[in-house]
């Protein structure tokens, strides 16, 4: 009996601590990030397997009749959401976009976390830039699960702009009418004065469900443009945020940033940052786990 009282105390702590962490304390120290001068992030690049993937799956002709970049997104979205329905928790254990797509036309389903790998590699191979983006809740260094998100920011080139797309639920947010990045949706929600709207999204009810599940990952963003192999974290300049996960896990990224201006900077910017190579494999996509 007394073992049992223990696990149950032990599970309401932890739940406890981890709503305060999601909900109340994001809304007592709101972050925002600093405007100065920093080493430019690494333009995203299209690799010759990525040229594979174009031609071998006829990606050109999938948005020939597109008449912009939100267009394009669009269409890979639904082509990238036809080869498989989502089977939840079997994920691919690939970061390799033409292992997924082989392996699904044979029959085989996995989680919507590898709809992102799919997806932005289709982008950045029409030569649409394109960066992983993993969102983080600002304790998810230490957190067990749940600690963040994964989707991909998409250079539009019409718009001269960074914009969020959520891969997993063909999930885009407009401001205004106006396409939104990551850190615009998050200063949209600090200001409490928008107009946001949920655009395409797949199997969710309205807009404030959609943030009220987005909105506890808006603190770090960790981007890994595509075709590079380092990660870039968006920090704010207030936040201590480790490297590693739990001071010995993997690690979350490889360099720090602190101005949202060179975060979001135009594309494509010269690579000045130094990019050594990592183990392949080193970064995969994954979904929140709740």
């Amino acid at each position: 009996m007394l073992a049992l009282l223990s696990v149950l105390t032990l599970f309401l702590l932890g739940f406890v601590v981890g709503y305060w962490s999601m909900h109340l304390y994001p809304r007592l120290r709101p972050f925002r990030y600093s405007h100065h001068t920093e080493p430019q992030l690494p333009a995203s690049s299209t690799t010759s397997q990525l040229q594979t993937l174009a031609k071998l799956y006829d990606l050109p002709s999938i948005v020939a009749d597109s008449r912009n970049d939100a267009e394009r997104i669009d269409a890979l979205v639904r082509w990238v959401h036809d080869q498989w329905k989502p089977q939840p928790g079997h994920s691919a254990g690939t970061d390799n976009p033409l292992d997924i797509l082989s392996r699904a036309a044979q029959g085989e389903r996995f989680c919507r976390a590898d709809y992102v790998t799919v997806l932005a590699n289709a982008l950045q191979a029409i030569d649409l830039p394109t960066r992983l983006l993993e969102l983080h809740t600002r304790d998810s260094h230490w957190r067990p699960f749940g600690g963040y998100y994964q989707g991909m920011e998409v250079f539009l080139r019409d718009k001269q702009k960074w914009v969020w797309v959520d891969a997993q639920y063909d999930a885009v947010i407009l401001n205004h009418g106006e396409f939104c990045s990551a850190l615009e949706i998050k200063e949209a929600l600090l200001d409490w004065n928008n107009g946001l709207e949920l655009a395409s999204a797949e199997g969710i009810t309205d807009i404030d469900s959609y943030l009220a599940f987005l909105g506890p990952f808006l603190d770090i963003f960790i981007a890994q443009p595509l075709g590079q192999p380092r990660r870039f974290a968006l920090v704010p300049p207030q936040l201590k945020f480790p490297r590693r996960h739990h001071g010995l896990g993997r690690t979350l990224y490889d360099q720090r940033c602190h101005s949202m201006d060179v975060f979001y900077a135009g594309h494509p910017t010269p690579q000045i940052v130094p990019t050594p190579i990592r183990p392949r494999g080193a970064f995969r996509p994954h979904s929140v786990s709740a």
